[in-house]
Formats: structure tokens, sequence, C-alpha cells
């Protein structure tokens, strides 16, 4: 059969797909584009190499992207294997030959989401659509990110507790329910025998604390049973197991007296932690001690659902909210080539947009596919990142640097407006006035340069309180970064109020449409599967099933887009 999927296409296929489609089906498209997409070398490594001959690890990926490309499910991928002709052009079968059973994608995936593979397999992608003249390095790039709900219904607090105790006993009835049925005691049967929902809890505030408190010491005794010496050695090690552990540090706490307690309503925490009180208090199994802020976890640890353990809860101001992950799609944005998806990071939905950038850069550096211009919201740019991505990759970053919070609240003299001696390492407000030389301090855990002008001579000022806005005489206080970062700050607040910058910003709006387009063509928005890595498969396989329509609607010496007539008589005018 040759190498990877088919080194050609049989030629009866050839004669019917193409006599069937004239124009082509965007499968077919990508078969006499790119030739072999992928080819089984590269996947050498995933499979044993002794036993029984299995199907082309090369032809699994590329019905996995094909499958993903049209938003198929297994089953009706492995059907399409079997009876689409466009398909069988694609993957260079002859019209008799029959397809597989749908199970071998699902275990192909899961060989998928162990390390870097779908990374990977991306990376090959790429690199066929460089070889074909598609995709050039030291380009222009864009990334932009969405919302990912996860594959479970969001839970309440008392939901929370109580789930997990149920997939807890689950999961530990599948290693050993002889056990398992000497330890728990009659009641819990009737109080865990089918899923927690808020309708079959007790009402009323007493109750329900009554309920969470005998909940949670169920978790301590079914703890203490599990860590015990005579428990069954896999017991511990049951995930569901360790997801009961955290969730209890979580949603629990000793007081002085011992006896458990149901923690606070966050607001209440929130409170306590800006007072700066903190309690000592023992685990849910009783074995440890730790100190932990009154606070309670935040968003970034705390676990949602026992059922997807990685999925997190986070939220855009006035936008949306939501329990899952957050994906980052950074697509090419060349002129006379086709805009495809070369990279793809999948986080936790609280996971801050700025802690992407250098991975992505290092990620397309190693791939010699990192470019000269890369164009980014404001979620993404900061000093830090600017200056990172120029002196580590050689990266332009075009994106808008945030403004001076407190710009509206004080519309006087900006930081800008001060003129900064790195030598005598003082600055010069607008009247005139020098400052003492700055000091250093930390701010938001970074360094900065703290100046802080003599209260004499700001009380003097006529501006003064334009400029400090303070009413009680206090001198202007300023928070510089260092040299090189404070430079790349003033300079990039200063470029983009120009027209011109404005002008070539509006590239990056592009990739708002790339996210409409994986989310409505292709599902992006929803979670096929549960936890990081799978959902990252999912990700990536979208990506890649994008490039195959882009790669299609894509035509040598044509426009991506087609104008209408208004549109031309517009650009014309």
């Amino acid at each position: 059969m040759g190498r990877g999927s088919g080194s050609l296409v049989p030629v009866e296929t050839a004669r019917v797909a193409w006599a069937a489609s004239p124009k082509g089906r965007p499968a077919m498209v990508m078969r006499d584009r790119l030739e072999d997409l992928f080819v089984d070398d590269d996947f050498v490594g995933w499979f044993p190499v002794d036993g029984r001959r299995g199907l082309s690890p090369a032809r699994l990926a590329l019905v996995s992207v094909l499958q993903y490309a049209e938003n198929l499910t297994d089953r009706q991928a492995a059907r399409a294997v079997a009876c689409r002709i466009d398909w069988k052009y694609a993957l260079g079968m002859e019209l008799t030959e029959p397809g597989f059973d749908h199970s071998v994608l699902s275990e192909f995936r899961d060989r998928l989401a162990e390390g870097d593979r779908a990374d990977r397999l991306l990376a090959v992608m790429v690199d066929r659509l460089a070889e074909a003249g598609l995709v050039r390095a030291r380009g222009r790039q864009r990334t932009d990110s969405t919302h990912v709900l996860a594959a479970v219904r969001r839970l309440g607090r008392v939901e929370l507790v109580g789930e997990t105790m149920r997939a807890a006993l689950e999961a530990l009835a599948k290693v050993d329910e002889v056990w398992l049925a000497g330890v728990m005691p009659p009641e819990w049967a009737q109080r865990y025998g089918r899923s927690v929902r808020h309708e079959r809890q007790p009402t009323g505030a007493v109750a329900v604390r009554e309920y969470v408190e005998q909940v949670g010491a169920d978790g301590v005794i079914l703890l203490r049973a599990v860590y015990s010496p005579d428990a069954p050695t896999a017991g511990s090690a049951v995930a569901a197991v360790e997801v009961l552990r955290q969730v209890w540090v979580q949603q629990y706490w000793y007081d002085e007296s011992g006896q458990l307690r149901w923690r606070e309503a966050k607001a209440s925490r929130a409170r306590k932690s800006r007072e700066g009180t903190t309690r000592r208090r023992r685990v849910a199994t009783g074995t440890d001690d730790e100190a932990e802020p009154a606070r309670g976890p935040f968003s970034s640890v705390e676990i949602v659902s026992p059922h997807d353990p990685q999925a997190r809860f986070s939220h855009k101001p006035g936008k949306v909210e939501w329990v899952g992950y957050k994906d980052h799609q950074t697509e090419t944005c060349d002129q006379e080539r086709p805009n495809v998806i070369v990279h793809v990071v999948t986080t936790p939905a609280p996971h801050q947009d700025i802690g992407v950038v250098d991975t992505i850069h290092s990620a397309l550096a190693g791939q010699c596919m990192a470019p000269a211009e890369h164009f980014l919201d404001s979620g993404y740019v900061t000093p830090e990142t600017v200056h990172q991505a120029s002196t580590a990759h050689g990266i332009t970053i075009v994106g808008p640097v945030r403004q001076d919070p407190r710009a509206a609240e004080r519309p006087g003299f900006a930081k800008e407006d001060f003129d900064i001696d790195w030598r005598a390492e003082t600055m010069t407000c607008p009247r005139g006035t020098v400052s003492p030389r700055w000091k250093p301090t930390v701010a938001d855990g970074k360094p900065r340069l703290s100046v802080l002008f003599r209260r004499a001579d700001c009380r003097a000022c006529t501006v003064r309180q334009q400029c400090t806005g303070n009413v009680d005489g206090k001198g202007r206080h300023l928070l510089l970064l260092p040299e090189p970062l404070q430079n790349i700050q003033t300079q990039a607040r200063a470029q983009q109020r120009t027209p011109e910058w404005k002008r070539r910003y509006d590239l990056r709006a592009g990739c708002e449409a790339t996210v409409s387009e994986t989310v409505r063509a292709h599902g992006l928005r929803h979670c096929r599967y549960r936890g990081l890595a799978k959902t990252h498969v999912q990700h990536v396989l979208t990506a890649a099933g994008t490039n195959i329509i882009r790669l299609a609607q894509h035509r040598t010496g044509q426009r991506q887009r087609p104008r209408s007539r208004l549109q031309e008589l517009f650009r014309a005018s």
C-alpha cells in the first residue's frame, strides 16, 4: 500500500471521485495539494512492533482530522470511510475496500492524548503546508482565545460534596466491593445511591447545613478507611479518592475543638483574608496539619466537579461565566496564502492569557515557524511579554499595552508626562520639580521603582490636586518599570493612539472569524471529552480540520473572499 495513507490513489477511485465531484471536495483538494498529509513514520513509537499488523496510524490520523473537519461522531466517521468516495480518494483506498470499526478512533485519540503527541500531529501538518508553499516562517500571525464548556453539569457547593462522595464510592466498588460493603453504614445506600441533585436536597438553611456536615463526616470515615492498613492496596491510588481528599480540604475544616465544619461562603472568606487572619486546620483525613489562609482556595485550584477534576470556574466580567477550559488559536495572516491554524494551547479556564505567549513563541520557534509580527489583543500584551518576545525570539508583538487604569480618575498629568533620568534615578514633573531618588520595591510580585515626590514641593504647586488627586497634601507617587520595560510601555502607549498604528492593528480582527468558525462549524465550544489532555486533542483536531476546509476554499491567484459589486465600487472609489 506504500507509505502512510496510500502514496498513490487507485485509478478507479480517482476516476469515480472526480466524475462525482468535478469541482472537488475538501478531502480531495487536500489530497491533491499535500499528497500524503501523514505517513506512518510520523507515528513511530506510538504502537508496538510485535504481534499482528494493525491499521495504519497515518490513516487513522487523517480520518480523525477529516472527522473534525465535518464535526462527525466516531460512528459517522467510520461509516464515511466505508461509503464516501471523496474520503476514499483522500485515503488512497480502493472503492471496494471496507472500513473499520469505529472504536479504533477512540483508541487512537487515547494514544494522541499522551505527552505532546497532539502538538506533534499539528506540527506535521504545518510542515506539510510549508513544503507546499502555503505557510512561511517569519510572516505574520495572530492569536485569540475562547472559552470552552466542560462536559459536566455545573454543581452547587452542596451538590459538589455529595456527588464527590458518591463518585468515590462508585470507584471503590470497582476495586473491592466486599471490603467497601463492610465499611459502609446502611444509611449510605439511601444517601449516595443515586446522583446528587439540587431538587433532591433538604430544604431550609438548617437542614442543608446538617446535610453537608453529615456528608463531610461520611467522607472522613471513608478516607480513614481507605488509608487504613487493612484497606485494599489499590484503594488509595484511585483517582476519585484523591479528588475526594482535595475537595474535603477545600470545603471543610476543623475548628479548635476538633469539630468538622463547613467552610463559609466566599464573600466572608475574602473579607477575612483582607483582615489577614490565618488558621491551622487539619486535612480531612485527620492525619496531617497544614496552614491555609482563611480565604479558601483560588479558582485556579478549586475543584468544581468530581467528574472532571481539571475543569475550573472562570468568568469575564459582564460577559460570561463558565466551567471548563480556554482554547488559544494561533493562525497565519499573510496575503496570498490561506489563513491556517499553526498552533493550539489549551489551559484551565482561569489561566491568564499572558501566561501562554512565551509557550506559543517557544513552540513555533522550535518548529522554525516563528512569525516576524504577532498580532495580539490587550489580554496577551504587557511590557514583559513584548520584551521577552523581542529578545528571545526576534518577534515583534503588535497589540495594545494597557493604559494607566487611574487616567480616568486623574485627568491631569500621566506618568508619560514626567521626564525620567535613569542615571540620576530621579523624575522631573511637568512643572520642573525634581523628585528624590527612587527606591526599589515589589508590586504584584514583580520588581518596580517607587518614585515619591516631596510633600512640600507638591503642596506648593498650583496644580497639585489635578496632578496628585490628593486633598490632604501628599506628594505624587509613581511606579516605574525597569528601564527596558518602561521604555516599551511609554513608546507603545504613544504609538497606539496614532491612526497609522490602528490601521496596522486592524489585521488582528480576523482571528475573531476563526474563533466563530471553529465554534459554529466544528463544535469547539463544548468539550467532547473530560480532562485537559483529551480536551487538547479535540482542540488540535478541530484546528487541523479547519485547515482542511480553508485549504479547499483557497485558490492560488484568487482572492480568498470574493467581494460584491458594491464592495468593488467602494474599493475603486
